[in-house]
């Protein structure tokens, strides 16, 4: 399987890339509403199979059940101040799907949105900080929309989900072998979970309940929220933590360990050059498998 990663503007964490995004407000007079569905289903039952929905304005929620299909449901919402302008909104926003090999994608249908079927990767032009050309685009819109999603997996599914504004990334009773949720205003809630795990809420907490511990390498990063994940007994870690001005607290029994050591280069007449990992470490158990906190302003708080 090829590795999926979704890019969701110019210059990830830009400044003004995801300014734009928090000055999104609802104040238009006219409101439609309506239902999308669809059935999606893998070419084939296997541990590679992959979901990836990206969202730009509303939630994500994606519950695991014992069935074989995709069943998505999107509730529709568009804001316009004229019929005209909302007509517009209805026939231009929408949702898309594609299949590439074991993947499936779920995305935002609109022409300020564009996938890369080549390289799986999104692009949401409206945010485009650089693009003169995209900023012109985006002021002719003169609607606004939500899309919100809820979507029933096959338990055993892997899932890669990125959200941008006004909405929450939710994944209850997933046990894929790869959990990726990204939201960059919106919290992250992980309940009843499996698998090795990249998450990072940019403004917003991360909750996470596990039914079995990652055995793989696992990221969890949040710039202003707190990370909040209760693992199962028997924990056997290595925690990293970074941060500015959070702490990490924990009621399993922990051991300091010492700082890694790297090399970067090595000269005849200088020697070795090496740097010192300045992040905390701990040790949980045999620490088995490396797991990475990285805040700025949040606490870190690993609970059995």
């Amino acid at each position: 399987m090829k590795f999926i990663k979704t890019i969701i503007i110019t210059s990830i964490l830009g400044i003004g890339s995801w300014v734009q995004a928090q000055n999104y407000h609802i104040d238009k007079k006219l409101k439609s509403e309506e239902t999308l569905k669809k059935e999606l289903e893998f070419t084939r039952n296997s541990s590679e199979n992959i979901l990836v929905v990206d969202n730009v304005y509303g939630s994500i929620k994606v519950e695991g059940y014992n069935g074989s299909k995709i069943l998505v449901e999107v509730k529709k919402k568009v804001y316009a101040d004229t019929k005209e302008d909302l007509e517009k909104g209805k026939q231009e926003i929408g949702i898309k799907t594609e299949k590439l090999e074991d993947a499936i994608y779920v995305y935002l249908d609109s022409p300020y949105s564009y996938f890369d079927k080549e390289t799986g990767m999104f692009e949401h032009r409206e945010f485009s900080y650089n693009s003169r050309r995209s900023y012109k685009h985006r002021k002719k819109r003169n609607y606004k929309h939500r899309l919100d999603f809820s979507i029933k997996v096959p338990k055993n599914t892997s899932i890669d989900l990125q959200a941008i504004n006004k909405g929450d990334v939710i994944v209850e009773n997933v046990h894929g072998k790869l959990l990726i949720a990204h939201n960059i205003n919106g919290p992250i809630d992980l309940i009843n979970v499996s698998g090795k795990t990249d998450v990072n809420a940019l403004n917003k907490d991360i909750n996470i309940t596990y039914t079995e511990n990652p055995k793989e390498e696992s990221w969890f990063r949040s710039l202003n929220g707190d990370i909040n994940i209760k693992f199962k007994e028997g924990l056997d870690a290595i925690i990293s933590y970074k941060t500015l001005n959070g702490k990490f607290y924990t009621n399993f029994p922990i051991e300091k360990t010492t700082p890694k050591i790297i090399k970067l280069s090595e000269r005849k007449k200088r020697g070795t050059k090496y740097k010192i990992d300045t992040n905390s470490h701990f040790k949980i158990g045999k620490g088995n498998v490396h797991l990475h906190f990285d805040q700025l302003n949040g606490d870190a708080i690993v609970k059995k």
